[in-house]
């Protein structure tokens, strides 16, 4: 019996003679599906589609995260879980905003955290902003 993954089964619905509509939905249950629970980054990156946790760890060297809002929505945490340091980690979404104007959050102190509900359509709500996170849009 073949293996495949939710990757595997996604691109074949999306590729399938079947109405939009229906790829459409079939699409956002598979990505919902899809959580990869904490993604820690050591370095500039991108956190991946799902995930629900971002740690962001480094003492002396910025990382630049960039991100998607969850495709169904729901709750992300993003947190400096650095040692020491006081190096400037920057998460910015590709689309969508945290508070409603904002897409890029700056963590600077270790334990600095965000809670950040999205909608569906990627509109962020600020649940909880534990020390200074500084929200900004670029």
């Amino acid at each position: 019996m073949a293996s495949y993954t939710l990757a595997d089964i996604k691109n074949s619905i999306l590729n399938a003679s079947i109405p939009q509509a229906i790829k459409t939905a079939l699409r956002d249950i598979l990505d919902s599906t899809q959580t990869s629970g904490i993604q820690e980054l050591t370095a500039t990156g991108t956190v991946d589609a799902g995930t629900r946790g971002v740690e962001l760890n480094h003492a002396t060297t910025a990382i630049a995260a960039t991100m998607a809002p969850p495709a169904n929505g729901g709750f992300v945490v993003i947190k400096d879980t650095s040692a020491s340091g006081t190096a400037a980690h920057t998460v910015t979404l590709s689309s969508g905003t945290f508070d409603g104007t904002n897409n890029k959050v700056t963590l600077n102190a270790p334990a600095e955290c965000i809670v950040v509900y999205f909608d569906s359509a990627g509109a962020g709500t600020i649940v909880e902003n534990v020390g200074s996170v500084a929200l900004a849009s670029v």
